[in-house]
């Protein structure tokens, strides 16, 4: 058995008590005898903690499979989202919602950083075709990354004053 499989296979089996831990521990420290009945912290556990717990567990598995993909199909360890300017084009989206006045609306923000995010991988898709090499991908995607931070930048510089981070005072 190598190294990685066997690394793999004991973060693994850290994974159930440490969730099971997480259910305890907060604000509010929950007693590891306390499964049920009439105490309300385990209301706590049932309501609050344990959703978060599975939405951790499912997004983060999510987040690592896909992460393994892009660097599987580029053949690159160091591969991540940016390199395919995915998150500058979330980004881009996300102050174009803040730059046309729609950041108090609770989607506003997300919706737009989804809707950059998506639009920068139908370019990279219908720019790299079908049986575009990994190659090819990386160069459009570090276009794509160079020109929606150029964009970025021209729109906290177009923003009117009250937008714009402030400046820090030197000493």
């Amino acid at each position: 058995m190598n190294a990685t499989l066997r690394l793999s296979l004991v973060l693994a089996a850290l994974l159930v008590p440490l969730a099971g831990l997480s259910l305890l521990a907060g604000k509010v420290w929950v007693p590891l005898g306390l499964w049920g009945g009439d105490d309300p912290r385990w209301w706590i556990i049932l309501d609050l903690r344990l959703p978060r717990a599975l939405l951790a567990l499912l997004v983060g598995g999510g987040l690592g499979l896909c992460g393994a993909a892009l660097q599987g199909y580029l053949r690159n360890p160091l591969a991540d989202p940016s390199v395919l300017g995915i998150s500058s084009s979330a980004a881009l989206g996300a102050v174009f919602s803040i730059f046309v006045g729609l950041s108090g609306a609770a989607w506003a923000l997300p919706g737009f950083a989804l809707a950059g995010a998506a639009t920068a991988t139908v370019l990279l898709s219908l720019v790299v075709g079908r049986g575009g090499s990994p190659t090819l991908l990386v160069l459009t995607g570090v276009m794509l990354s160079s020109l929606t931070a150029a964009l970025t930048t021209l729109l906290i510089s177009l923003a009117p004053i009250r937008l714009r981070p402030a400046k820090s005072s030197p000493g």
